[in-house]
């Protein structure tokens, strides 16, 4: 067999194991929308506004690849958004006072995998249900951001670190889109290809038995925390990058649109399902709704109805195909 058909088989092949996975039916959805909304708005399918969707959707994105992961545990994890504000906020106090930019930008990320400790040690060390935890630290860390601030936005960011946000690589594609693809990526290979990808789905699959097959249930819990608080602050860090002013108010109701993105991808919300490939998806999902309702002229407020009926859907579907969500 040649090298061409061997290529073109294994594309074949690649392509069928896609559309027989959990993805079909939120990849359908997705095109069902995209043609949808190309005949109620004249601009949708233009470069432009798809590379505009892309680049709103990297920052939401890069956060629910952390909540993917804390949800295959049977978690959850409200503090997010108020993660991504806080991050934000310690990266631009850092710079306007004299820190480089990616020694500010380390430290915030640390700062949001610090949180993301705290959430994971209240967890499995007191043992207080992720959903309680994970709301306070949502107050606690949004107050945080505000206190440090006293309310009032940080300006004068260098314009090295708001390229991040509003740069173009070859003058097309903006940058945040790299960031969320490079994330994509990594966080796949982590799950497909390694022993905590494994370990990641038996936890939340049966955390019992996982235990006593000899899998430190608990060690991966915490890390996925860690893992989810320090893609919150990146996320946060290059969403303040695109704004170019961080203010304490930031990323407010992201955690929402987070949670159902990730749920529309097909991630169980008891635990042990969920794909880098579905999150994708479901993100895509509620940036094209987001940008459809605004190009169709119609009121922002109807947003967050769809988000919340997006969310019951994906998981009256999810049921209804024997996946407990």
């Amino acid at each position: 067999m040649s090298k061409g058909h061997a290529m073109v088989n294994s594309s074949k092949r690649m392509l069928v194991r896609v559309l027989r996975g959990r993805e079909t039916g939120v990849l359908l959805a997705l095109i069902v929308l995209v043609v949808a909304l190309a005949f109620l708005a004249e601009n949708f399918l233009s470069m432009r506004n798809i590379l505009s969707i892309l680049r709103a959707v990297s920052f939401e994105g890069i956060a629910a690849l952390g909540m993917m992961l804390v949800m295959i545990t049977g978690g959850l994890d409200l503090s997010i958004a108020s993660n991504m504000a806080l991050s934000g906020i310690v990266v631009s106090l850092l710079m306007v006072s004299g820190v480089p930019v990616f020694p500010a930008i380390l430290i915030a990320v640390i700062a949001g995998m610090g949180i993301g400790m705290v959430n994971g040690l209240i967890i499995t060390r007191i043992g207080l249900g992720p959903i309680i935890t994970t709301l306070g630290m949502m107050s606690v860390v949004r107050g945080l951001a505000f206190m440090i601030t006293k309310g009032l936005p940080v300006v004068n960011l260098p314009s090295s670190f708001t390229q991040l946000g509003q740069g173009l690589i070859g003058g097309v594609v903006p940058v945040p889109i790299l960031f969320f693809l490079v994330v994509a990526v990594v966080i796949h290979l982590l799950q497909r290809y390694t022993v905590f990808g494994y370990q990641l789905y038996a936890t939340g699959g049966n955390e019992v038995a996982s235990r006593y097959s000899g899998v430190q249930t608990s060690k991966v819990t915490l890390l996925t925390y860690v893992l989810a608080g320090a893609l919150g602050a990146l996320a946060g860090v290059l969403l303040i990058a695109r704004l170019g002013v961080a203010q304490p108010s930031i990323a407010s109701g992201y955690e929402m649109a987070i949670i159902a993105a990730v749920i529309i991808g097909g991630t169980s919300l008891n635990g042990g399902i969920g794909t880098v490939l579905g999150t994708v998806l479901g993100v895509l999902i509620i940036g094209v709704i987001r940008n459809g309702l605004v190009l169709a002229n119609i009121g922002g407020y109807y947003i967050q109805f769809a988000n919340g009926l997006l969310i019951l859907t994906a998981v009256v579907i999810n049921r209804l195909r024997g996946i407990q969500s």
